[in-house]
């Protein structure tokens, strides 16, 4: 296996790690509703609920950013002037919520959904005598997806298989989005050859219109041939043989 192919897989895996980190801290912490904003030009504006449920006071910066994917990359951001979130910085008491809320600042591309991400995150207390030698303190981020709808309402979208490498017991396949609108895997399933025994792994994974992304895929020890299951929030239970042709 070539050096592209392993940088990819560590950076996946990185990536996925730091997620269930974020993914633990949210749970003690703070509390985000709803998790993911659907808008378009007949719903140009939403609302989300931040919740402090710490028991100190909590300050937070919000900002929405567009959302891109590349094959060595599964996110890239940039700057955005077509959606605005309000208000952009706010503190909570223990207990406290805010309504944040985003709305579409121009139209909807006519083709092809938009996909941004709305970041919350926590900001570093002011350093006082007391917590000065308190060493690190970690801050969270919670990056909710925010997906504009093409202007002609019609969404399609695909997970088309494309390759697969194995990096230890650890299989990324991966696939290929040629739809208009996000897939999101939700789980996905390994059954080996000949048993009926399943392993059931919980994901968030997405695949942008037009993009493509390596899906990890857990494999018993010594594991090579089976049935991979994906399961998605949109197109239903895909399955696949292993070995999979390229």
């Amino acid at each position: 296996m070539n050096e592209r192919y392993l940088w990819k897989a560590a950076s996946i895996a990185a990536f996925l790690l730091i997620l269930g980190f974020h993914a633990l801290d949210a749970i003690a912490s703070i509390s985000v509703s709803p998790v993911r904003v659907n808008l378009s030009d007949e719903h140009t504006k939403d609302v989300v609920r931040v919740s402090n449920l710490e028991t100190i006071t909590k300050s937070y910066q919000v900002e929405v950013v567009a959302w891109s994917q590349t094959d060595e990359r599964r996110e890239v951001y940039s700057p955005t002037d077509r959606l605005l979130a309000v208000p952009p910085l706010f503190s909570l008491e223990p207990g406290e919520d805010q309504l944040v809320r985003v709305g579409m600042l121009e139209d909807a591309d006519t083709t092809i959904e938009r996909s941004y991400r709305m970041f919350i995150t926590e900001l570093a207390p002011s350093q006082t005598a007391e917590n000065e030698g308190a060493g690190i303190s970690m801050r969270l981020q919670i990056g909710v997806p925010v997906f504009v709808e093409p202007s002609t309402g019609i969404l399609n979208a695909t997970l088309d298989y494309v390759e697969s490498m194995l990096v230890g017991e650890q299989l990324f396949m991966r696939f290929r989005n040629n739809g208009n609108s996000h897939v999101k895997v939700t789980e996905t399933h390994f059954s080996g050859l000949g048993s009926d025994d399943k392993i059931v792994t919980p994901s968030v994974f997405y695949v942008l219109p037009g993009q493509s992304g390596y899906l990890p895929i857990a494999l018993p020890e010594g594991e090579t041939t089976g049935t991979v299951t994906v399961v998605t929030d949109n197109l239903g239970s895909l399955e696949y043989e292993l070995p999979v042709a390229p």
